[in-house]
């Protein structure tokens, strides 16, 4: 049986294939989602499933989740040129005034692509509304987060839900609005708590990997990064040395193994999984209250 992710990314492909003519474009975006299937499209697949969750029957669905798609790669984009850290994007090869007007074009064709769906107008209307209201929310978590003026766990919980999750929201509001008037608050409160735990997971692996995308070497705030900079201990000096800039990247890079090793013994990690597995219970207990059947709560429960 042909998973959903194909399916999702067989109809972003058609509707680039519709609605591009320029041959160097069509092919471009093409690339561009070939590339974000190796994720399996995990927003697509929250649409189809509180689709699903609240019995909706549509195979238009699968359009409407590719709408969802098309938004987040724009967003990728665009947060991949502000934040110029991830090197492994075919985007990250092709100039960038190209790159703008493809992000702009799967900004514009996701609009597009929840309009042309056969969904109850009143429905398509607050689905619509829901994407986006929520990327708008987003985009706001965005600028705090560029404009670095996280100064503790509150500002970073704070910045995260705006950001994380509410594109989460997005999908899950998406695929319940379009199938039901009932529980929508419920779906937005755990969709928060689960955008919130997807970060902190991320930003637990970045701050190991010691490449372009490691936290620390990008002085990135997050519950970790802000740990280690409010640790007196004279060991830890170096971050606040690092973040002030009296430390060098390279003297930071040379000394990777002890750093990580501070890092290791400092409680950062214990304290990201505690602030994690708070959110974990809080979105479980939201969902347990809406009484979806056992199978669909199940694949949920692999968000979280």
């Amino acid at each position: 049986m042909q998973e959903d992710w194909d399916i999702i990314g067989e109809v972003m492909l058609q509707l680039v294939n519709d609605y591009f003519l320029v041959k160097e474009l069509k092919d471009y975006m093409s690339e561009f989602i070939t590339f974000k299937m190796k994720s399996c499209f995990p927003f697509g697949q929250l649409v189809i499933l509180h689709y699903q969750m609240f019995t909706g029957q549509s195979k238009d669905i699968y359009k409407a989740a590719a709408a969802v798609e098309l938004m987040i790669l724009s967003l990728d984009i665009f947060d991949d040129l502000q934040d110029q850290d991830n090197f492994s994007t075919p985007w990250h090869r092709i100039d960038q005034a190209i790159v703008m007007n493809i992000a702009t074009g799967f900004l514009v064709l996701s609009a597009k692509a929840l309009e042309q769906t056969s969904f109850d107008r009143d429905r398509k209307a607050m689905a619509s509304n829901y994407l986006n209201t929520r990327v708008l929310k987003a985009i706001n978590g965005q600028h705090t987060d560029l404009m670095d003026s996280i100064e503790s766990e509150e500002d970073y919980i704070q910045m995260v839900r705006g950001k994380s999750g509410s594109l989460m929201a997005s999908a899950c509001l998406v695929g319940t609005a379009l199938a039901s008037e009932k529980h929508h608050e419920s779906v937005n409160k755990y969709a928060e708590h689960m955008g919130i735990i997807a970060q902190i997971k991320n930003d637990i692996k970045a701050i190991s990997r010691w490449d372009e995308k490691n936290d620390l070497i990008n002085k990135k705030k997050t519950l970790l990064t802000l740990y280690l900079l409010k640790n007196q201990q004279p060991q830890y000096q170096f971050t606040r040395d690092y973040f002030s800039d009296k430390l060098m990247k390279e003297d930071l890079i040379k000394n990777k193994v002890e750093i990580q090793e501070l890092i290791n013994k400092s409680g950062a990690l214990e304290y990201a999984r505690i602030i994690m597995r708070l959110n974990q219970l809080q979105a479980i207990e939201l969902i347990e209250s809406i009484g979806i059947v056992q199978e669909r709560k199940e694949k949920l429960l692999q968000y979280i």
